[in-house]
């Protein structure tokens, strides 16, 4: 009797287990969880349908109510204009999404089917730009704004070359290339996260040539810079020139002039004046005080005798 007794109890305990077991995994398979991930703007559904009334709820919080067919969605402010629940589907659908709707996302169904769904939104990845140049070898940097989750890779055909990644988002990412000359591959530089990508093809030649002056170039850079600088200074001296030679010209005294004033300098400083040969004294006309009765200055008579002197010349 006592061993039927504790088989009995054993197998009660086998039997706890076995239904807790069951449990667990009926619990397990009811209560799912699913990893999203969205661009910042678009739209995302939640594919477990929530038929016979249920609930939305977002890290814990209730934004949603599903009651006779009627959706409730004044619960938050933030999300009460966007989320939308289909009739047909019976599926929530939350619509202009931003960074901070990122987070976990419960869809709770009346009849206990729950589902849990982690939600990540990430920005759109920005276009790989590229910086050239030509110095025997061609050096190309391929460049990208970081972002959450942003790789930056280079590719030659299907082969990654390399590739580079960074936790701080303030900075901007770059990957190196350099190339023999002589090289004519293709190559790919290609910037993504995990919801989008963006990506640059270039033949490492051509894109130098961007930076590379033609002979072309070169002359019409030359004809450019004629024009803009050597003109004008060759004006600007030609025209100085001309300023001094007519200003030299305009300084020079008038050779007739010039002679008239040497020879005027000349009678003045030979000039005798008269002297009574007998005493040696002078006259009265040499008196500076003396007045010529007919009212002729000193000057009037210097003038006269050059006017006399250019007469008797003629």
């Amino acid at each position: 009797m006592m061993s039927i007794m504790k088989l009995s109890q054993q197998e009660r305990l086998w039997l706890t287990h076995l239904l807790f077991i069951v449990g667990l995994c009926f619990s397990t398979s009811q209560t799912g969880e699913e990893m999203l991930t969205q661009v910042v703007g678009k739209s995302i559904t939640f594919s477990n349908p929530v038929k016979q009334g249920g609930s939305l709820l977002y890290n814990g919080g209730t934004i949603a109510v599903v009651v006779k067919g009627n959706m409730d969605s004044s619960y938050r402010d933030s999300f009460k204009d966007r989320i939308q629940w289909d009739q047909q589907t019976a599926q929530f659908t939350i619509k202009d999404l931003t960074t901070s709707d990122s987070g976990m996302y419960v869809v709770d169904g009346k009849g206990g089917d729950k589902t849990t769904y982690q939600l990540t939104l990430y920005e759109p990845v920005s276009r790989p730009t590229l910086t050239t140049a030509c110095n025997g070898i061609y050096s190309v940097e391929c460049s990208v704004k970081n972002g959450r989750d942003v790789t930056l890779s280079l590719y030659s055909g299907e082969e990654i070359l390399n590739h580079t990644s960074s936790p701080d988002l303030f900075i901007k990412l770059s990957l190196p290339l350099e190339v023999d000359k002589e090289n004519r591959t293709s190559y790919r530089c290609e910037a993504a996260n995990p919801v989008t990508k963006e990506n640059v093809t270039f033949h490492v030649p051509e894109s130098c040539m961007v930076n590379k002056m033609t002979d072309n170039d070169s002359k019409r850079t030359r004809q450019s810079l004629i024009i803009t600088v050597f003109l004008p200074v060759a004006s600007g001296v030609v025209g100085f020139a001309f300023y001094v030679k007519k200003r030299r010209k305009r300084d020079k005294p008038d050779p007739s002039e010039r002679e008239q004033d040497v020879h005027m300098y000349e009678e003045l400083s030979y000039s005798k004046p008269k002297t009574n040969q007998e005493n040696h004294s002078f006259t009265l006309e040499q008196d500076p005080c003396y007045e010529n009765p007919e009212g002729r200055s000193v000057y009037d008579q210097i003038q006269l005798h050059r006017i006399s002197s250019k007469v008797s010349t003629a």
